[in-house]
């Protein structure tokens, strides 16, 4: 349906000879990485085995395309397409080589995976009903590929500094998260003009942001400008240095709403003086006005009714209707897909979308030949019989293939799953409530826009738990947005019982009616609060190991196997730990009048600001009073905060809390200093003071200049000992580190590569391991 750039057939050719000299090794892997993750081509948690990403703008896919996706993936050995939670299509499992065969092929068919990674406009998404839809004020699917053809072929649109994502909902109800978008587009119609709602700076991820309004009404040939615009912005004043505050939500924490206003309306009036931008709308194919297939009736005709109670939706064009298609975690092999493709090639071109729940939905059935539809998919094998719920689970891979994640988040989805079909709730009566799943604090499971959401962290007690940070809340549409909030965190092993928990208060208490956004504010957000805390007793090893295995593995969590930075990923859980105690404890606080329990909120505040950074300088205090010893000596006395601080701190550490509540502002200015100083801190674990006290480091030879016995030290502490002495030398220098064998040696390598430094040996001695590390 989008019309491929010009440039795509050279860049194909490029990359293929890029992976010849990165076979090779006639070129940096980075340099390699740096091209081929643009390309939308990923390389999995199993080293040596990719996936591509598969542009389909609006979800469209046209039946012949979905079929010959089916056979390209069956052409090189892959066995998994997986459909995305931004409406794509990823092939997995593929050798290297076998990846530019892929492209080639793609090409052939009218689809890319340009763009399906790295820091590039991304898949642009739009209502999955959209066309359809009696709620839309207009089909915001021509708008979609007019802007996704106009965007891919510039060549600014694969520079940016992370990823730029963009949504069209067809109305406020905005079933497409455009809100949540770094750009989102919502159908208008003002004085018999078609517009849009813009929605600028919303994103998912770490410290997520409901978009602002850019424009309650811009006309809708503008949007070119608009999106132009909004790249430019974030293409000058987003930060290129530090991928963790790179998205456009960054742009607006830096500089404030105002300013960014400003920029923008400063690069949009001058686009608009300098550049004529139009565009003609693409036209989608008809329904097939005559379809050669037999009129069926139903195998099962008690089945078949419940099934379309749950599945098939009456469209706003008379006498045709939409079949959703679910398949769990959005997996499906590709002879399923190909069988798909080859059925409904009768029913027209525009048949098929992919959803944000990782679904297909079809488009454009005429009535009768529902009963056809259903026998069809019984016979290919998708499961028809579930409550709607059970095949609505939004779950990233996870830890199962991506090299960033922690958990195995389809694991703990398919035992929820499970669990759910058992529990005895009323499931039919769960039709449309959110449960997403992420295996890492990113948000390709999309938790924060989410009724329940999860994301995955490292818990520990005498070792290492897989766990998850627990949001619930998010309102969506009717000019209302809000994300989901963080009310607790849980172990995996007790995530799908939590889950069941709190489905049952719900219904429970939602009356008629109500919304689950409802309950949260009418008291369940405390209800879910309370059962997390329920679940917050974890068992040590030795007494329930369970705890300590991640649904799906038969292996004792680690971090093992993680790719880069996974240390890294320990280190900032870590922090964010005090981070969010931090936040839940100010925002808890405004409304308590009881001077005890604010002296206690307090206390809290001030010691996780005491121990929130302690990490980074390589203190693991053995009791509270180390954690304020530690921070007056690595951070008061050095300098890094303010010595006002001393008296609460030593309050606190002393237990003297009655006093607190009268310093409740400079309270709540340490924990604004310590996050400020969080925020500025370089990859090497340094802060702004620091960096201006640093002298020039003398010169030395191509030898061992530091060694460090790390041997006892576990994960990620011996990481974050390795950056510290790491930044004591000049580029080119040698560390020396004794690693024991097991998870530091499994995990601190790698890390350490993922930095950018050089392994130059790793070798085993007796019990332990020589790592000799050449700084960057």
């Amino acid at each position: 349906m989008y019309t491929l750039p010009s440039a795509l057939k050279q860049e194909i050719g490029k990359y293929n000879e890029l992976i010849k000299e990165y076979q090779s090794k006639k070129i940096d892997p980075k340099e390699f990485k740096a091209f081929r993750v643009p390309m939308g081509i990923y390389e999995q948690r199993e080293d040596g085995t990719y996936m591509v990403r598969v542009r389909c703008s609006a979800g469209f896919i046209s039946p012949a395309q979905l079929k010959r996706v089916a056979e390209i993936a069956q052409k090189y050995g892959s066995r998994l397409i997986h459909i995305t939670t931004r409406q794509e299509l990823q092939i997995q499992n593929l050798e290297l080589q076998d990846t530019y065969h892929v492209l080639q092929d793609l090409y052939a068919i009218g689809l890319a995976s340009r763009g399906g990674g790295g820091n590039t406009v991304r898949n642009i998404m739009a209502s999955v009903d959209a066309g359809i839809s009696n709620d839309e004020v207009f089909d915001v699917t021509p708008y979609n590929i007019a802007l996704t053809n106009y965007l891919i072929a510039q060549p600014d649109s694969w520079t940016l500094p992370r990823k730029y994502k963009i949504s069209f909902s067809g109305s406020d109800k905005d079933n497409a998260f455009a809100a949540f978008n770094d750009l989102g587009f919502v159908a208008r119609v003002k004085d018999g003009q078609k517009g849009f709602k813009v929605y600028i700076g919303g994103s998912l991820g770490s410290q997520p942001m409901v978009g602002h309004v850019l424009f309650d009404f811009v006309p809708a040939g503008d949007i070119l400008y608009v999106a132009d615009a909004v790249k430019k912005l974030f293409s000058r004043y987003g930060n290129r240095r530090n991928k963790h505050k790179a998205r456009l939500r960054f742009v607006f924490y830096k500089l404030g709403k105002e300013k960014v206003f400003e920029l923008f309306n400063q690069i949009y009036d001058e686009i608009k003086q300098v550049k004529q931008l139009h565009f003609e709308l693409p036209l989608l194919s008809p329904v097939s006005p005559t379809i050669n297939l037999p009129v069926e009736t139903p195998v099962d005709k008690s089945a078949f009714t419940l099934w379309e109670e749950r599945y098939v939706t009456q469209q706003k064009q008379a006498g045709y209707v939409s079949i959703l298609i679910p398949f769990e975690h959005g997996d499906v092999g590709p002879g399923i897909i190909k069988s798909l493709g080859e059925f409904l090639t009768p029913f027209g071109e525009d048949v098929v979308r992919f959803s944000m729940r990782q679904n297909i939905h079809l488009r454009n059935i005429p009535k009768q030949y529902t009963a056809t539809v259903y026998n069809f998919l019984q016979g290919i094998g998708v499961d028809t019989a579930q409550s709607y719920i059970l095949n609505s689970l939004v779950s990233c891979t996870g830890a199962n293939t991506c090299r960033l994640g922690i958990c195995l988040s389809k694991g703990a989805s398919g035992r929820l799953r499970e669990k759910l079909a058992s529990s005895g709730l009323s499931l039919d009566r769960l039709n449309g409530i959110r449960i997403n799943i992420s295996g890492c604090p990113n948000s390709c499971g999309q938790q924060t826009n989410a009724d329940i959401g999860f994301y995955g962290k490292v818990g520990r007690t005498d070792r290492m738990f897989p766990a998850y940070n627990v949001v619930a809340g998010a309102v969506i549409g009717n000019g209302n947005p809000q994300l989901a909030e963080l009310v607790g965190s849980v172990s995996a092993w007790d995530m799908p019982d939590l889950t069941i928990d709190i489905l049952r208060s719900y219904l429970n208490n939602k009356g008629t009616n109500h919304s689950f956004s409802d309950y949260f504010k009418a008291g369940g957000k405390e209800d879910i609060k309370n059962l997390c805390q329920e679940y917050s007793k974890i068992p040590d090893f030795k007494d329930d190991k369970n705890y300590y295995f991640d649904w799906g593995s038969d292996q004792i969590f680690s971090l093992a196997g993680k790719g880069t930075g996974e240390c890294s990923a320990g280190l900032f859980d870590m922090i964010d730990v005090d981070y969010n105690t931090i936040r839940q404890s100010r925002d808890e606080i405004k409304g308590i009048t009881d001077p005890n329990k604010a002296a206690s909120l307090l206390a809290k505040i001030v010691t996780a600001s005491s121990r929130m950074l302690l990490i980074t300088k390589g203190v693991e205090p053995k009791d509270s009073a180390g954690i304020f010893d530690g921070f007056t000596e690595r951070f008061i006395k050095a300098g890094l905060v303010s010595g006002k601080y001393s008296e609460v701190v030593n309050a606190v550490k002393n237990g003297d809390y009655a006093g607190l509540p009268s310093q409740k502002n400079l309270v709540f200015d340490l924990a604004a200093d310590v996050i400020d100083l969080y925020e500025n801190m370089d990859d090497s674990l340094q802060f702004p003071a620091e960096k201006e006290k640093e002298q020039p480091k003398e010169e030395v030879t191509n030898k061992v200049a530091l060694k460090k016995d790390l041997r006892g030290v576990a994960c990620p502490m011996n990481f974050v000992k390795t950056k510290i002495e790491l930044s004591k030398l000049k580029s080119d220098d040698i560390l020396e580190v004794l690693l024991d064998d097991g998870e530091p040696i499994e995990n601190v390598p790698g890390s350490v590569k993922g930095e950018g430094h050089k392994i130059l040996v790793q070798e085993r001695i007796g019990n332990y391991w020589s790592v000799v590390i050449q700084k960057r």
